[in-house]
């Protein structure tokens, strides 16, 4: 290193601290670029509302910034990479940038921080001459001063002290982290060493369940009950983003909701709580422009002037909403909860609505089937009186479904109808097998020790028709089988050979094994390949050719709360059968959910539920949520399926009568042996 060079580093650890706010730092030192986006200095007038909560990162006051909202505000470029350039050159101290996992960490690094550091001279000055003191995760600068980018882990949380921590997307981290606490606790321990000189700051969008059913948004400073950074917002002195409207003046707080909005000719414009209004969306920007964030136990008239007292805590916590975000227009949200919406009305599944509430418009999610508890009776006095185990009118396929239990299958079949109507149209057991004790009776069905016994799935199960209600000449076969493959051990070993046998006598594109997923995001089925190079599937003897669908449970029983929610027949409706007795529908009903996701907290038996939720993935994996009912495919067309009913089947309720005795093996025929003693002649 040459003297000059040697003299100029030296300048920057003796540099004092330089007493600019953090906005002000960025808009001058921080040059933002995404390449086909926004390419520039920072610009506070982009997103007015991040340069109180930025300026607030420097005040000895407080511990912590708390900011929820949601995705396109600009908060991470103001809260992570402004308040990182203001640390690198004006207020030097250990930084530790805290992503969710180690992979987002390393994108982070390789695409924001390296863009930051490239396209802005100051923090380009400042990085370390040394190629070994910048890389993926620790970054060196000339004053002394280390940039630390982790993951949520124990080793990342402890045993460190650290000015600075600054923890981003909170929500889609664990709470706990290896036993030892929440991130925001850990993280606050590192910075203490610095009394008022250290800081944390937390930014996400909200990620967790509203687990109150009772709860109502009414206060508009109060955050929602549930965990994760609403937990801490709520924690803080609670400020709210405030507009004046253009007509009237009056200063509101927009709504987390797409209630928010009215429709007016196609467009969609935000309702101004005192006067009515319908704000066009050409005043959003000045709106913003005007906007200040008022803390729990503020007020504002329409001249702008604050009166009140906030609540005295050492935390600033920050909500802003969808509506004032600056890079998400009013028309992009209405039509994305519109769609959601629509969706969950056709489907019933609100894992689309809950991605555009929590991330578009910065709320938390309260599932519609919260802690709600249906009462069987109320289903069953709804049953219909139709002919047992007859195929209706209206239904156009059916699909069956198969748990697995220790000593029997247990088998649920769904007629299909337009627009996922849909008929119980069958509900038994299967409880013996073709093989015979010591005494020549049937023996109990073994799935987890007798490949044999699954056999009965294709032969009693999908080969089984059944006759229509108005025609017993003809009748449907199931079009798809769904079976379960987990359970006791054993079992997943048995379904995998299974399928494989399945597939040899043609049958595999009419079954699906099919497994519930932990997941709550996503689609609502997956098929995948087990590999038998991971752990978990060598006991399975899995060789990956064999297609494993991983169902969204949580998502799926969202959907079916809601059909059986509906009151009149039509799309989504549930018919259920007079001769089903009350043991289904105390099945049908013995979840709850919560916040958690569905649960069983009496253990009572819920395969109807279960089995409910395998016909309708047997049904998404047939793509039947898309049909043409005008014209549908030959296996959908009442015209073209059915099939003469000639051949009785036997009843599965029945055990099988014994089989006959062998017959006694014929005797061994003598042989004539000639002298020489060769076999000559048999008689």
């Amino acid at each position: 290193m040459t003297a000059p060079a040697i003299l100029a580093s030296a300048a920057e650890i003796l540099r004092p601290p330089r007493r600019i706010p953090v906005a002000d730092a960025a808009a001058r030192y921080l040059h933002i670029h995404r390449p086909g986006g926004e390419s520039g200095l920072w610009n506070p007038g982009l997103a007015p509302y991040m340069v109180e909560p930025m300026n607030r990162l420097a005040d000895r006051t407080i511990e912590a910034v708390i900011f929820v909202g949601p995705a396109r505000t600009g908060k991470t470029a103001a809260l992570v990479l402004g308040w990182l350039t203001y640390a690198v050159c004006c207020d030097p101290g250990d930084f530790l940038l805290l992503n969710t996992s180690e992979a987002t960490a390393r994108d982070f690094s390789k695409d924001d921080i390296a863009r930051a550091h490239r396209h802005s001279p100051e923090l380009q000055a400042r990085l370390s001459p040394y190629a070994s003191d910048d890389n993926v995760f620790d970054k060196q600068y000339r004053h002394g001063m280390r940039l630390l980018i982790g993951w949520p882990s124990i080793n990342q949380l402890s045993g460190r002290t650290l000015r600075y921590v600054a923890i981003t997307d909170y929500d889609r981290m664990a709470d706990n982290i290896d036993g030892e606490g929440d991130p925001f606790t850990l993280a606050s321990k590192r910075v203490q060493t610095f009394l008022s000189g250290g800081r944390v700051c937390v930014e996400s969008s909200p990620g967790w369940l509203i687990d109150d059913p009772k709860w109502q948004y009414h206060d508009p400073h109060e955050g929602p009950p549930c965990k994760g950074i609403f937990a801490l917002y709520n924690q803080g002195d609670r400020r709210r983003w405030c507009w004046p409207c253009p007509d009237c003046g009056g200063y509101f707080t927009a709504a987390p909701s797409p209630d928010a909005f009215v429709e007016v000719e196609g467009d969609p414009r935000l309702i101004c709580p005192h006067c009515g209004a319908a704000i066009g969306r050409e005043h959003k920007r000045a709106m913003n422009a005007r906007g200040v964030w008022l803390a729990a136990g503020q007020a504002i008239d329409r001249d702008g002037v604050i009166s009140g007292t906030p609540p005295k805590t050492r935390l600033a916590s920050y909500w802003l909403t969808g509506p004032a975000a600056a890079y998400q227009s009013w028309g992009s949200l209405w039509r994305k909860a519109q769609a959601a919406r629509a969706e969950m009305e056709k489907t019933g599944a609100e894992d689309r609505l809950q991605a555009v509430l929590t991330g578009d418009f910065g709320m938390a999610y309260r599932p519609r089937q919260l802690h709600v508890t249906r009462d069987p009776q109320a289903l069953q006095a709804r049953t219909e009186d139709r002919q047992k185990r007859t195929v209706p009118d209206g239904v156009y396929f059916l699909t069956v479904a198969a748990d697995v239990q220790s000593n029997r299958f247990v088998i649920q079949v769904v007629g299909w109808g337009r627009e996922g109507e849909r008929w119980l149209i069958d509900r038994y057991n299967l409880r013996w097998s073709r093989r015979l004790g010591g005494n020549g009776e049937p023996e109990p069905v073994d799935p987890a020790g007798h490949i044999e016994d699954w056999q009965l799935l294709i032969d009693s199960v999908l080969r089984k028709p059944y006759p229509l209600e108005t025609d017993e000449a003809r009748g449907l076969a199931p079009a798809m089988l769904a079976v379960d493959s987990g359970g006791k051990s054993g079992v997943t070993e048995r379904a995998y050979l299974f399928w494989r046998q399945a597939r040899r006598a043609g049958h595999a594109k009419k079954l699906m094994l099919v497994k519930g997923s932990s997941r709550s995001e996503g689609a609502r089925i997956a098929r995948t390949y087990p590999d038998a190079t991971k752990r978990q599937d060598r006991k399975a003897n899995a060789r990956g050719e064999i297609p494993v669908w991983l169902l969204n449970t949580l998502v799926l029983k969202d959907s079916l709360a809601a059909d059986l929610e509906r009151s009149e027949p039509g799309p989504g409706y549930i018919h259920f059968p007079a001769w089903l007795g009350a043991w289904f529908f105390e099945e049908l009903t013995a979840e709850t959910r919560s916040a958690k996701g569905w649960q069983n907290l009496g253990g009572a038996r819920n395969e109807a539920m279960d089995l409910m939720v395998y016909n309708h993935a047997a049904m998404l994996a047939l793509n039947a949520e898309r049909l043409n009912w005008e014209t549908p495919p030959a296996w959908a067309d009442p015209r073209k399926n059915r099939i003469e009913m000639s051949i009785s089947e036997p009843s599965p309720l029945a055990k099988p009568a014994p089989a006959a005795p062998p017959a006694p093996p014929k005797p061994e025929r003598a042989w004539i042996t000639r002298p020489s003693g060769q076999p000559w002649i048999r008689r």
